[in-house]
C-alpha cells in the first residue's frame, strides 16, 4: 500500500471524481470504495472501507492506483465499476450509518468512550472533509445503532431490468458458508427468499425478513410492525449497483447479501460458486451449529451421538457443497 498523506491542504478548487470502483471478497461483508479525486493538476486516490454498513477507514493515497490495491494482495477479489453518482450515494450511506452509530454511543453508553482510546480519532474530521469534496450535504445524526431498522422511505423506481450477481453468506461464522448467485433484478423479495431457501437447502415456509435501506420487508403472516410485504417490492427497488447490501434473516440465522456486479439477464436463477453446507435444519442458532461441529470430531462418543441425533448431525458434512445440486433445486422453482 502506498504512503498515506495528511489531509488538510491536499486539494483545492472544484473536485472531479473518476475511476470509481467497488471491491469485495466473496466471503466477507466488507467492501472498498475507491476513486480518483482531481483538483486542477493534483490527483489523489481515495479509499473508503465499509465494514457492514458503516465507514470504517478513509484514506488518501498520493498515487491514485494505490487506493485500489488494498484487497488485491493474496485475496479473491471481485471488482466492478461505479458511476460517480453511485460512488457518492454509497459513501454517503456508509457515512450516515457511522455517524448514527457514534451518536448512539455518545447518548446511550457514554462510558464506552472511556474504556479505550479511539483507534481512528481523526475519522470524523476526514468524513467531514470527504463530504465537502464529494459535494454531499451536511448530516445531523440520529442516535441509532447499525442493526436498528432504517426509517421507512419512499421506494425509488427500480433500475432497468438486468441480471445481478450476488454474494450471500451467513453472518458471524468462523468458516464462511456462502453462495454466489445470479438472479434477475425484477425478482420480488419473496421470490428471492425462495431462491435463497433453495441455495441453502431450507424450508421456504420458515420465518424470513429482509432489512434494507428502505425499511423491513417480510411475508404477510410473519410481518413485523412497520414492515412492508416482500411480494410487493423487487430486488431492483432496494439495491441497484455493485456494492449495495441488504440483510436477510431466516429463522434465527442472519445473512448479508451484496451485489458484486451487474450481469446479463439470466433466463433463470443460477448458482455460480459457494463453499460449505448450510447448518442442519435442527440447528436453530450459531451455538447449536458449533456443538454439531465439535461433536463431529468424535462422533462415536456416546454423548456426541445423542447430540448429533438431536441436532441433525448424522451424515452431515460441513465441507460439502455441490453447485450442480443447488442449480437443480433452483430449476425446480419454476
Amino acid at each position: 500500500m502506498g504512503r498515506v498523506e495528511r489531509w488538510p491542504k491536499l486539494l483545492h478548487g472544484p473536485i472531479e471524481l473518476s475511476g470509481c470502483v467497488v471491491q469485495g471478497q466473496v466471503d466477507q461483508d466488507l467492501v472498498v470504495l475507491a476513486a480518483t479525486l482531481t483538483a486542477g493538476k493534483r490527483a489523489v486516490g481515495v479509499e473508503v472501507v465499509v465494514n457492514g454498513r458503516e465507514v470504517d477507514v478513509i484514506e488518501l493515497h498520493p498515487v491514485p492506483e494505490d487506493a485500489l490495491a488494498v484487497l488485491r494482495s493474496g485475496f479473491e477479489v471481485t471488482e466492478a465499476p461505479l458511476t460517480p453518482e453511485e460512488f457518492r450515494s454509497q459513501v454517503e450511506a456508509a457515512l450516515i450509518a457511522k455517524a448514527d452509530g457514534d451518536a448512539w454511543i455518545r447518548e446511550k453508553v457514554p462510558d464506552l468512550l472511556k474504556l479505550g482510546r479511539d483507534p481512528r480519532p481523526d475519522l470524523p474530521e476526514r468524513a467531514a472533509q470527504l463530504r465537502r469534496w464529494l459535494g454531499l450535504p451536511d448530516y445531523d445524526p440520529l442516535p441509532r445503532i447499525p442493526s436498528d431498522d432504517p426509517l421507512p422511505l419512499v421506494l425509488p423506481p427500480p433500475v432497468p431490468v438486468t441480471g445481478l450477481r450476488l454474494a450471500v453468506a451467513l453472518s458471524e461464522l468462523d468458516d464462511a458458508i456462502w453462495r454466489r448467485l445470479e438472479v434477475r433484478s425484477d425478482v420480488t423479495l419473496a421470490g428471492l427468499h425462495r431462491i435463497l431457501s433453495a441455495a441453502f437447502d431450507r424450508d421456504e415456509g420458515q420465518y424470513h425478513r429482509f432489512e434494507t435501506a428502505y425499511g423491513g420487508f417480510s411475508a404477510g403472516a410473519q410481518s413485523c410492525e412497520g414492515d412492508r410485504f416482500d411480494d410487493e417490492v423487487t430486488l431492483g427497488h432496494v439495491v441497484s449497483s455493485p456494492g449495495h447490501r441488504l440483510v436477510y434473516e431466516a429463522e434465527s440465522w442472519r445473512h448479508w447479501i451484496r451485489v458484486e456486479r451487474l450481469a446479463g439477464l439470466p433466463e433463470a436463477p443460477s448458482c455460480l460458486d459457494g463453499e460449505r453446507a448450510a447448518p442442519p435444519p435442527e440447528c436453530e442458532d450459531e451455538r447449536s451449529y458449533e456443538m454439531v461441529l465439535e461433536a463431529l470430531r468424535d462422533p462415536d462418543d456416546e454423548e456426541n451421538e445423542e447430540l448429533l441425533e438431536e441436532l441433525g448431525g448424522y451424515g452431515f458434512d460441513p465441507e460439502w457443497f455441490d453447485k450442480e445440486v443447488v442449480d437443480e433445486r433452483l430449476a425446480r422453482l419454476g
